[in-house]
């Protein structure tokens, strides 16, 4: 058996990447932190998008990257991942938009929001598409009923592969509150999906 093909050795090899990376851009090396940026990326717009809402996503998100790169000498490879540290940052930016413009806690659905990143690439028939479309939307609605924290934990670990550890820093709360969050909102979540599919039953029954 080749030990470089071992998931084991890979799993090492990329977070020693990582770490090289993640000292690097603390020591003002501007390659290593957009390296790091483009890596997490994703996570940074999905935190905007669930905090501050889909329409302010965007800005909220530019200006989630920039705080980043402002502070980014703050980022101590010692006490933590650049993720963690990342996800905290751009999560403070979003309550401060929010606190600036007055606006209660939102949620992330936006009328039109496009599920096409959700289609996998090989099923291109419009019926799967609408399909897929269909299954965000449901999805989507039923995070929506989620606590704000308890909906960012679900999506960071399921979604990003976040750790507890890290989950529990972005959020400021005690691993513990994250793992019962994790419990709680998948029950609420199939709790939600399930009665959805019991009502379009219902509904397609009363009509026939």
């Amino acid at each position: 058996m080749n030990p470089t093909a071992s998931p084991a050795y890979s799993a090492g090899r990329r977070q020693g990447i990582d770490q090289s990376l993640e000292e690097r851009a603390s020591s003002g090396d501007r390659r290593a932190l957009e390296a790091l940026l483009r890596e997490h990326a994703r996570a940074i717009h999905d935190v905007c998008r669930f905090v501050a809402g889909q329409n302010d996503a965007h800005d909220a998100t530019q200006e989630a990257l920039e705080r980043i790169v402002t502070v980014i000498e703050k980022f101590d490879p010692e006490r933590g991942s650049f993720r963690t540290w990342a996800l905290t940052v751009t999560r403070n930016v979003c309550r401060d938009r929010l606190r600036r413009r007055g606006l209660e806690r939102r949620t992330f659905i936006a009328d039109g929001e496009s599920a096409q990143e959700w289609v996998p690439a090989d099923a291109p028939s419009p019926e799967r598409v609408a399909l897929a479309r269909m299954e965000t939307e449901r999805l989507e609605a039923a995070l929506a009923t989620l606590p704000e924290k308890m909906r960012l934990a679900v999506v960071l670990y399921h979604s990003h592969g976040s750790t507890y550890e890290e989950i529990a820093a972005a959020l400021e709360v005690p691993i513990g509150t994250v793992m019962t969050w994790l419990h709680r909102g998948r029950k609420r979540l199939r709790a939600a999906l399930e009665g959805d599919e019991t009502s379009a039953v219902r509904q397609k029954t009363s009509v026939t």
